[in-house]
């Protein structure tokens, strides 16, 4: 648990230092994806957050996260603080209205230095919740990866992306959050060389074609959607 590395370290500074290449798994309050999805996250994972009420989720599952991240008003009136803190959770209180839970906690991990960082809990519940998870994205110029049933959702860098093995057949889906320019796609049904994207429906449903899909642009946020 990190607290016991909270003891060795004399610094968040140091902290951080120690962490950057740990691999991150954030719970969201929403719903998870299969179990067959979430558990290998969990068992690669040397970092779990909460945020905020996704802490039920976790201890009904057996799994006790390091942290929980957020404003606190989503966590049952009969679950305190130092109970929490007595099972070995640091809790890391946010409590400015101006961002979500998940933005949060994914402006903790960028203070933490994490590497890699995977999401669940994204889907059902409120829309604008769901929604608001691939804007957090935006906001905090993150490299999380969205965990959904059927999906999977992440920001394209702007070094680019290679993606291997992906499935003959598979849908992948490109939505520009403001202008992107210099889109280029390959590995997939319909190309792209040095396109620009407006928000819109113009990426949406392209296929792989099997093996390996590479995918660039010129800055902006482009947002990849890949079926499962």
């Amino acid at each position: 648990m990190l607290n016991y590395l909270c003891g060795v370290f004399d610094n968040e500074e140091s902290l951080g230092y120690f962490m950057q290449t740990k691999k991150v798994l954030i719970a969201a309050n929403g719903t998870w994806p299969n179990q067959a999805i979430w558990k290998p996250l969990v068992d690669c994972s040397d970092i779990v957050i909460a945020c905020d009420g996704a802490i039920v989720q976790l201890l009904q599952n057996d799994i006790i996260p390091d942290f929980i991240v957020g404003d606190l008003d989503s966590i049952p009136q009969q679950m305190n603080v130092s109970q929490i803190e007595q099972l070995g959770i640091t809790v890391i209180p946010m409590l400015d209205q101006d961002s979500n839970d998940l933005a949060k906690a994914l402006d903790y991990c960028n203070n933490l230095g994490a590497t890699k960082i995977d999401v669940v809990g994204i889907e059902g519940g409120r829309l604008d919740h769901q929604i608001g998870a691939y804007f957090s994205l935006c906001e905090q110029e993150s490299n999380a990866i969205l965990h959904l049933d059927n999906w999977t959702a992440r920001l394209v860098p702007s070094e680019g992306l290679v993606l291997d093995s992906i499935e003959k057949g598979k849908n992948i889906s490109l939505f520009a959050i403001g202008t992107v320019k210099g889109v280029t796609l390959s590995g997939v049904k319909w190309i792209l060389n040095n396109e620009e994207l407006l928000p819109g429906t113009n990426g949406l449903h392209n296929e792989s074609i099997g093996g390996k899909i590479q995918l660039s642009h010129l800055g902006g946020h482009l947002l990849l959607l890949v079926e499962r």
